[in-house]
């Protein structure tokens, strides 16, 4: 049997209130875009692997230090993954941002090439802000945007 409660309920509302439901509904949206572009804080990446525990186990310690400010213990966690397995892009790329939050973007520079060497199809590392500021791939704009004329 045909269920049409929702459909009688939606249709008893007036007017104005499916118009100021849809405007609400319309804002948030747009307010959410706003805020969301103009924020330009990289978070360190989780991968989507889980193949070797102990090269996981030192990107997550390298995250959890990240989001904590602790930018050089995460720098060594992310380092120490890398000594376990040399082409891991995930903490590559997380070294890459906990050096530029220290200031050291020549050395951020060579983690962000070797991220994208390992990974050039992969959209959150390419697609990247600092990514692209680093490697001179994002435009005066997105450069401007981000504060990029920093580094």
């Amino acid at each position: 049997m045909f269920d049409c409660r929702i459909e009688v309920c939606s249709m008893n509302r007036s007017n104005e209130e499916r118009q100021l439901s849809q405007w609400l509904g319309f804002l948030a949206i747009l307010c959410w875009l706003a805020l969301g572009g103009c924020v330009s804080k990289a978070l360190p990446y989780l991968p989507c692997r889980w193949s070797i525990p102990g090269q996981l186990s030192l990107n997550l310690t390298g995250i959890d230090q990240y989001q904590s400010g602790q930018w050089m213990k995460a720098f060594e966690s992310f380092d120490a993954a890398l000594q376990i397995e040399h082409d891991f892009v995930e903490a590559h790329f997380n070294a890459a941002l906990a050096l530029h939050q220290m200031g050291r973007y020549e050395q951020a520079i060579r983690y962000f090439q070797r991220a994208g060497e390992l990974a050039p199809q992969n959209k959150t590392i390419i697609n990247s802000t600092l990514y692209r500021n680093h490697l001179g791939l994002s435009s005066t704009f997105e450069r401007h945007m981000s504060g990029g004329y920093r580094y």
